[in-house]
């Protein structure tokens, strides 16, 4: 038989290291992986959507290495697998926890704004609840408040516009549905929130006004209810409620 060199088994035990390595089997010591390195692992791992791979290396340069000037960097790109990857709930502890150790960076306002993309991305329809979209709007509200002239907090612009329209929708559909149950005690001082509250949505508002007046109609409370008709037609005259606002204070007319 044939003997092996005992070079050649060295180089096999190496090579059989090397691979358990690579393959995630074995983790180099601390003293085998510098911060840099981990970080470069991890960018690298991100840009080719190996998402897991990415967030063992960010969580390790973290966890490790408190001190290193990566830190920072690391723990926004740990958010960012997480929203690449869909899982908005875990990328929203992420980006929040970042907000909060670096309330000023050159960072903070993308963080500011995935953190409500986090949210946005979870947003129910108008006719459910709209905590998240609560959620939302104050993420976005926040980074344009803070950093109105980057350019995520331009972008919040319009994000800010959506779920504004979104809540309206949410608010109007609520009010309507006590209106239709006989319920205008409840109708009533929703209606006149979203008129005060809405006055950037103006199809929502000019609904919400004719309906308030017809709470009062139907309450008999006939002053009130002209009294809305009026303010429709005067403050939204192009709604498609304003002729039916104007017939009914023709029929008030003899009340």
């Amino acid at each position: 038989m044939k003997q092996i060199h005992p070079g050649m088994v060295k180089n096999i035990i190496i090579l059989s290291f090397l691979a358990l390595i690579a393959a995630g089997c074995i983790s180099p010591s601390k003293e085998q992986v510098t911060p840099g390195e981990l970080f470069v692992l991890g960018e690298q791992d991100l840009r080719a959507e190996r998402f897991e791979a990415a967030r063992q290396a960010f969580k390790r340069l973290l966890r490790e290495y408190p001190d290193s000037r990566h830190r920072r960097t690391a723990l926004l790109n740990l958010a960012d697998s997480y929203f690449q990857e869909e899982e908005y709930l875990e990328a929203k502890v992420q980006y929040s926890e970042f907000v909060q150790l670096y309330p000023v960076s050159p960072q903070t306002s993308k963080a500011y704004y995935f953190l409500g993309m986090s949210d946005y991305n979870r947003i129910l329809d108008h006719d459910q609840d709209q905590s998240i979209a609560e959620d939302a709007l104050k993420s976005f509200k926040e980074l344009k408040k803070r950093f109105s002239r980057s350019k995520y907090g331009k972008k919040s612009d319009e994000k800010i516009k959506e779920i504004r329209s979104l809540l309206a929708d949410s608010d109007l559909f609520i009010a309507n549905f006590y209106l239709r149950r006989g319920q205008r005690v409840s109708a009533i001082p929703r209606y006149r929130d979203i008129i005060k509250k809405y006055r950037d949505q103006p199809k929502i508002r000019a609904e919400a006004i004719y309906r308030l007046g017809e709470s009062f109609r139907l309450e008999e409370s006939y002053e009130k209810a002209g009294q809305s008709y009026r303010i429709l037609i005067e403050e939204h005259p192009t709604s498609s409620f304003s002729q039916d606002a104007y017939d009914r204070l023709l029929s008030l007319t003899g009340k």
